[in-house]
């Protein structure tokens, strides 16, 4: 018989038992007798049977497996995500499985099968800003899924979202970049990517437009650039914001959607003739690896992504129903400085 192929079934045929017998051999039940345990034990040697987290599923109502859906894998971001998760799962004895959001909201229906049937123990789901059509999708499946597993959000989780979560404020972090720019003497600051119609309380655009009033300045509608978040994207922003104004009118500093945005912004920069950071301060945000590697390197918010995803990992085992704040930190290095003059 194939190895490959044997299933509980098989065993409990061979060894003229119940697949609940079987199983209580394989959990080491002690009300199993000597000479049963000795016959079933002997059969599954003999196919050489290997039981499926699935197949354990069936009578435990355990499988030690989670998931995980991310927006993609790409960018580093949530690859950092999903190695912190994944090492943290497999610490405590868990696979972790991974799904991408965009086959996620293809179809709601479909979506809460391909959790369900694998009968995972828990989903950890990536949450951000999406068009209205595609947020209610997400909504709908969260709301199924939520009968077949446990679930932790984590990201840029709204307030009505009433599930165990670890998010980030990302109004604060951006009035905090806008505040040490300030610092620095900068009062022409620049907000370059992510999306005009977020309407988060918690998106970054609120935090920006808060730290300019702290700090008495006006809001300059050229200074905001919205985009996607890629390097492309910042390049392509940042030349629009230049292009349309005197040099005299230009930023002093720009603060960045995330770290491809910012090397995307540097490319820009330097083609205008912009020094970096003697004209034109710069910060990123999630820290990605190439941060510190670019020239000058780049001073940009550190997300603690790998440790995001094991603290998902532990509030998802932990069963609380907690609603956390992710934690961050704004890590200065050369693209950042006082302005020219």
């Amino acid at each position: 018989m194939d190895a490959a192929r044997v299933n509980i079934y098989d065993v409990a045929q061979e060894a003229e038992v119940s697949i609940s017998t079987v199983s209580r051999v394989l959990r080491g039940a002690e009300s199993v007798s000597p000479e049963t345990r000795r016959r079933v034990q002997e059969v599954i040697d003999r196919l050489h049977y290997c039981p499926s987290s699935i197949a354990r599923g069936m009578t435990t109502s355990k499988t030690n497996a989670l998931g995980i859906v991310l927006p993609k894998m790409l960018n580093p971001f949530y690859a950092m995500i999903y190695t912190g998760a994944f090492d943290e799962a497999v610490r405590h004895g868990y696979s972790l499985n991974m799904f991408l959001r965009k086959d996620f909201l293809l179809d709601p229906q479909r979506s809460v099968a391909l959790l369900a049937e694998r009968r995972l123990d828990g989903a950890i789901i990536y949450i951000e800003y999406l068009p209205h059509e595609a947020d209610d999708r997400l909504r709908e499946i969260l709301r199924n899924l939520k009968r077949h597993m446990p679930l932790v959000l984590i990201g840029c989780v709204p307030q009505d979202l009433d599930f165990p979560a670890i998010t980030f404020d990302m109004a604060e972090i951006l009035r905090q970049s806008v505040a040490y720019l300030v610092g620095l003497g900068h009062e022409r600051i620049a907000f370059i990517g992510g999306l005009q119609d977020d309407q988060d309380p918690m998106r970054r655009d609120v935090g920006y437009e808060q730290g300019l009033r702290d700090a008495k300045l006006p809001y300059v509608a050229s200074y905001r650039v919205y985009g996607d978040g890629t390097a492309e994207a910042g390049e392509a922003a940042l030349d629009r914001l230049l292009d349309s104004l005197q040099p005299a009118h230009w930023p002093t500093a720009v603060i960045a959607l995330n770290d491809m945005v910012a090397m995307g912004c540097l490319s820009s920069a330097r083609r205008h003739g912009l020094r970096l950071p003697e004209d034109l301060s710069l910060i990123g945000c999630d820290n990605l690896l190439f941060a510190p590697h670019l020239f000058p390197p780049l001073t940009s918010v550190n997300l603690n992504q790998q440790r995001l995803g094991e603290q998902a990992v532990q509030l998802l085992l932990s069963g609380e129903k907690a609603r956390r704040q992710a934690e961050w930190s704004l890590i200065e290095r050369a693209s950042c400085s006082k302005p020219a003059g």
